[in-house]
């Protein structure tokens, strides 16, 4: 029976690799928006509500004086605070490499972020010299540093080398943000930078004792710097991320749309692939109920050779997936969109799969039920 599935699955080659192919593709594009939502969703999940972040009202392209962390630090109700600067730094003559690099406050990033999983001493190895970098374990394997390593870096920021050592690598725990990324301190790279560029933040993270403050902090802090002349946007970490995905929702209400309606174009393929080898086999069949197959033998012969071809659809799919997403356009998306780290989660890879072999089950269940009534006089009978 095996053998007889085996070789039945590859009598037509070429639309039998066209078809698997053609699952592969679809699965693929199935794969991606559903890894999208869901690993946005995860990004709101994961978000903390007793951080706060300090942003420019005037958005992303604006930047904060280094001097507000002072008055965010003063400010009642938060316990700590760090100014976060965008470092820009890539490998020298390697610009298609890309990780996120920042420059942070190293003290309070470190006791603020439960997420960066290391050794004690290597953390405090970290904030205790300025010529250091924290290196998540991710990024630390795919470039072979370990620790004690000297590392040259460039910026996008200003001109010039900086000569760094790795002084932790760490683990990121719950936090899809902190993978593949570079933390230097800002004091250090603050002044390798051209004078106008110098004493600038990104954004300001501040963290309250309280997290029921949260909201009434982040509007006092708002309220302290509008008559600055830079005013801030003040939100609990949550709410930035729910409000980020607010903006894509209508995009990742359409992505997920599309996902449930590409696994009806795979089940039409699917059927219409498996019909037509069917209504070509008719006589064949035929001839297997006359020498003593039985109905429920052939429609079992009808669904293996369905759930081989959606078997290997799947495995090819899952394969395009892992290597578009973590390859190609998730380093894409995080550099142009500061999207999270893309990964196919395991829950939408097993969904991936299952969908390849049932839906390849359920396109062949008509085919395989008209093979089961299929009379020998009429098979052999019929031209095929």
């Amino acid at each position: 029976m095996g053998q007889l599935v085996l070789r039945n699955s590859v009598r037509a080659p070429l639309r039998t690799a066209m078809t698997v192919l053609t699952v592969a593709i679809m699965l693929a594009a199935f794969v991606f928006p559903r890894t999208l939502v869901v690993e946005q969703d995860q990004y709101v999940e994961e978000a903390k509500n007793d951080r706060i972040l300090v942003l420019p009202d005037q958005g992303w392209t604006s930047v904060l004086p280094a001097r507000y962390v002072d008055d965010v630090r003063a400010t009642d109700g938060v316990e700590r605070a760090l100014g976060v600067r965008w470092a820009g730094f890539k490998l020298p003559g390697k610009d298609e490499v890309f990780f996120a690099a920042n420059a942070v406050d190293a003290a309070p990033f470190v006791a603020m972020h439960q997420e960066i999983s290391a050794p004690d001493a290597d953390k405090q190895a970290f904030i205790a010299d300025e010529r250091s970098v924290l290196v998540s374990r991710d990024l630390a394997r795919e470039r072979g540093w370990k620790l004690g390593d000297r590392v040259i870096l460039e910026s996008h920021e200003g001109p010039g080398q900086w000569e760094v050592t790795v002084a932790c690598v760490y683990e990121a725990v719950g936090g899809a943000w902190a993978k593949r990324s570079l933390w230097a301190h800002y004091g250090f790279f603050d002044r390798g930078l051209p004078a106008e560029k110098r004493d600038q933040l990104r954004l300001i993270v501040a963290q309250v004792g309280e997290p029921r403050r949260a909201g009434a902090v982040a509007r006092a802090l708002d309220a302290h710097f509008d008559a600055e002349s830079m005013p801030t946007l003040s939100m609990e970490d949550n709410v930035f991320a729910a409000a980020n995905i607010a903006r894509l929702s209508s995009l990742l209400g359409a992505l997920d749309l599309v996902s449930v309606l590409i696994l009806f174009v795979v089940g039409a393929i699917l059927f219409n692939t498996l019909s037509l080898g069917v209504r070509e086999r008719t006589r064949e069949f035929g001839v297997l109920r006359a020498i003593g197959f039985r109905p429920g033998q052939l429609c079992a012969l009808v669904l293996a050779e369905a759930a081989l071809i959606g078997l290997a659809g799947a495995v090819l799919g899952l394969g395009l997936s892992f290597l578009l997403l973590e390859g190609l356009v998730g380093p894409f998306l995080e550099e142009t969109l500061q999207f999270q780290e893309l990964t196919v989660p395991p829950a939408v890879a097993a969904m991936g799969f299952g969908a390849g072999v049932s839906l390849a089950l359920a396109a062949a269940i008509v085919p395989a039920l008209r093979v089961g009534r299929l009379e020998v006089r009429d098979a052999l009978g019929r031209v095929a």
